[in-house]
């Protein structure tokens, strides 16, 4: 199951022995390797051997660097040929318009290192100390190490600095130990590259770690999603002029990355318990206004869904260096950052749609006749200026991996928040999340992977939202996602509840339970109450008892400021509910103090300081502030089992024995709290 390529001899261009390993079901026999390297021909496929003990089947192929695609195939106990993806391989490749199976061949020329421990650990402030262990692993030549030309960099406060003895050691043999001492709380990243006496220089091996009071989880961090130009102006000079064209609520408003590291720097975000930021889009997007959706209003991409560039930090929110000094800032509060990544489309006016127009489709546009969102997800255009991304030709989707490698590398990013996932072929995010996992997470730091996958919810018991929760769930684990955001608990729960007040907290309980038991294990979801493609919650709450359509209104007839405390009220038990919930929830910039606002572009009003907030906005944010501070001082809130306390009491009363209770179901309904 799965294959991995390896150092062998042969000289400059030498194939690298590539050993694949399969378990194949009971009956079957006969399991070959048909691969693009022989045409997929059965006849002349690599026959596996074995089975071993383990009952594990072999074959080792010699192939060039590269990715290169195959399938499994077996005889069936009736006779038939299977051909199949092999179940252990993350990377996936289209070959002719087919799915297969890819084994990514490193160049086994190269000289390498393989990590064989690491440990990173804090005493008391100031006191971190990390520890790594390496071996070399010699190239096709075989011609040694030259311990004296491995490179060693440390990544400290977005500074690269060189390490030597006796902070790193590199034997004759080209084995290396790393003894850091001292160190203060923040994120750090060693980098060794190795050097063979013939000269060849090996890839970069990677190895984050944090130094840092107690052990982050991305399974318990509140996630604060960003608007850019509509958070903070913190740089008047990089402001866009008025775009001609461009209806003013959806034109640029002068928010920048360097608001947001004010806004860090000053502990804006601390007082919330937030650990990690969701950065929309900070790529390069176009100049110009285009229409949006209804045809007739234009906008611009001060949102950054309309890339332009590859590898740009957009001017008008700071360019790199705000990137980077952001980045800083965050780090040194403890708080990760999250790229939202781009994988389905970008602009017309993007680099690599003029350069390989063959990486792209253009087609119908989503939602138009004969185009229905579902049925032409993969190929379907958001709108006819945003060419679709055509992930089934390897050249693009290697690109958008590396890309996204970059990213990460470039400004020492913690992950990506991945962009409309069910819209691109599931080896985008297969092969994006398998090429961040190898060259970031070797030191045992995990870069989290969020995806966007839209889904609704149906008022009706199973399996009638097996769709909605299979089609979600369908990319998250090891070869794909972490975790997706709860679509499910958002239509089912958070405005039918909360807002609206239709649903009681027996249904908040239930579809929370529900939930928990149909994700998959390990996946850390996203709940939300509020995001930038939703109208505001307060709005929500506002008109529950009148025309609820008002705020789904983009251009007319929108929402207005509430008028009486009841909206914020619902939405501080909202705050409360979600802030209580498992997983990595999401607060949407502003949803802090209850922006009000209706559908885009009315939910993205720039963000208000605290001088400039209502007395209600002033009493939900004094609120919100409270529950982010308890998350992160009591570990039952976020690390805690979800218990459902009505049930649990009502049980009690009646006389049942603990130990029934305890035997009881998880789906139990009623009140609910996290407790350890």
């Amino acid at each position: 199951m799965g294959g991995s390529g390896a150092g062998g001899s042969g000289g400059g261009d030498a194939l690298c022995p590539t050993t694949f390993t399969f378990v194949p079901p009971a009956g079957a026999s006969a399991p070959r390797v048909p691969g693009e390297w022989q045409g997929f021909d059965l006849a002349t496929a690599p026959v596996m051997s074995g089975p071993d003990a383990g009952g594990v089947y072999k074959a080792t192929v010699l192939l060039p660097p590269g990715l290169h695609g195959y399938k499994l195939v077996y005889q069936d106990a009736g006779g038939g040929t299977q051909w199949i993806l092999d179940p252990a391989q993350g990377r996936r490749k289209y070959l002719g318009g087919i799915e297969n199976s890819a084994v990514k061949v490193r160049d086994c020329n190269l000289p390498t290192l393989s990590v064989k421990t690491t440990k990173a650990s804090r005493t008391a402030p100031g006191q971190g100390a990390f520890t790594a262990d390496l071996g070399y692993v010699d190239g096709a030549d075989a011609s040694g190490a030259d311990a004296a030309g491995f490179e060693v960099t440390l990544l400290e406060d977005g500074t690269k600095q060189p390490l030597a003895a006796p902070l790193v050691t590199v034997s004759p043999e080209g084995n290396v130990q790393l003894a850091l001492a001292g160190l203060a709380d923040g994120k750090y990243r060693v980098t060794l590259r190795p050097r063979s006496k013939s000269g060849r220089v090996g890839e970069p091996v990677h190895l984050p770690f944090w130094i840092e009071a107690e052990p982050f989880s991305w399974n318990d961090a509140v996630v604060y999603m960003v608007l850019t130009d509509r958070y903070r102006d913190g740089d008047p000079s990089n402001n866009a002029p008025p775009t001609p064209g461009a209806d003013a609520r959806g034109d640029w408003k002068g928010g920048d990355l360097v608001g947001l590291r004010q806004s860090i720097e000053e502990g804006e975000l601390d007082k919330l318990g937030i650990r990690a930021i969701w950065l929309t889009p900070f790529q390069t997007n176009p100049v110009d206004a285009y229409l949006a959706a209804d045809g007739v209003h234009k906008v611009t991409g001060y949102h950054g869904y309309w890339p332009i560039k590859a590898r740009e930090v957009d001017p008008r929110l700071g360019g790199p260096d705000a990137l980077r000094a952001l980045v800083k800032a965050a780090h040194a509060h403890g708080i990760r950052i999250l790229q939202d990544y781009v994988v389905n489309h970008v602009h017309s006016e993007h680099e690599y749609f003029k350069s390989h127009p063959a990486w792209f489709r253009t087609g119908c546009v989503c939602g138009t006749a004969n185009c229905d969102w579902t049925a032409k997800a993969l190929e379907c255009l958001f709108a006819d200026y945003m060419p679709d991304i055509n992930h089934s030709v390897p050249e693009a989707n290697a690109q958008f991996v590396d890309d996204a490698v970059w990213w990460l590398d470039e400004f020492d990013l913690d992950g990506l928040r991945v962009d409309a996932v069910k819209h691109v072929e599931e080896l985008a995010t297969r092969n994006l999340s398998v090429e961040v996992r190898e060259t970031f997470e070797k030191a045992g730091t995990h870069y989290f992977m969020m995806g966007e996958t839209a889904m609704g919810w149906n008022d009706c018991g199973d399996p009638c939202n097996d769709e909605n929760y299979g089609t979600i769930a369908r990319y998250i684990g090891p070869f794909g996602l972490d975790g997706q955001f709860d679509f499910v608990l958002y239509h089912g729960v958070s405005y039918r509840t909360f807002a609206y007040g239709d649903k009681g907290m027996l249904h908040a309980d239930y579809w929370t339970q529900h939930g928990l038991q149909k994700w998959p294990k390990n996946a850390v979801m996203t709940p939300y109450i509020g995001s930038h493609d939703t109208p505001r919650f307060v709005s929500l709450a506002d008109y529950a008892d009148g025309d609820r359509g008002i705020p789904g209104n983009q251009w007319d007839n929108t929402a207005l400021a509430p008028s009486d405390a009841v909206p914020y009220e619902r939405m501080r038990v909202a705050m409360a509910w979600l802030l209580a919930l498992p997983g990595a929830p999401l607060m949407y910039y502003g949803d802090e103090y209850g922006q009000w606002g209706g559908a885009d572009p009315n939910n993205r009003l720039m963000w208000r300081p605290e001088n400039g907030l209502s007395a209600e906005e002033k009493a939900t944010l004094t609120f919100v502030r409270k529950l982010g501070t308890a998350r992160q001082a009591i570990p039952a809130l976020r690390r805690g089992e979800y218990v459902s306390l009505a049930r649990r009491r009502t049980r009690s009363s009646s006389g049942e024995s603990s130990r029934a209770r305890r035997g009881r179901s998880s789906r139990s309904r009623g009140r609910a709290r996290r407790r350890r």
